[in-house]
């Protein structure tokens, strides 16, 4: 999955790819990667809830789009928030619920 967001007249770009949720985990991580900042990279993980999935797979249905669209532009939401207060770090890990679908 992918897409782009744009903070303070700079475009970044985010790439998402599913992974296995690990022993326990609730949230259904993606590995995600974003772009833009400072030309390489940085890596992280973007942790979708539950109520997120299913808010997304209505709204898709709904809109007739891709849940794989309505994910990445969620997750685009998400990290705009974040890199308007700091600049992102490896590793970063960042929940995204419903409220970030749009």
């Amino acid at each position: 999955m992918r897409t782009t967001f744009t903070v303070r007249n700079r475009k970044y770009e985010l790439v998402l790819e599913k992974r296995e949720p690990g022993e326990g985990e609730k949230n259904h991580p993606f590995t995600a990667s974003v772009s833009g900042q400072n030309g390489s990279p940085v890596r992280g993980t973007l942790q979708f809830t539950p109520g997120a999935l299913d808010s997304g797979q209505k709204m898709a249905a709904a809109k007739g789009v891709s849940i794989d669209d309505l994910l990445a532009s969620a997750g685009g939401r998400a990290l705009t928030a974040e890199v308007l207060v700091r600049k992102l770090k490896p590793d970063f890990s960042f929940v995204v619920d419903h409220r970030w679908l749009g």
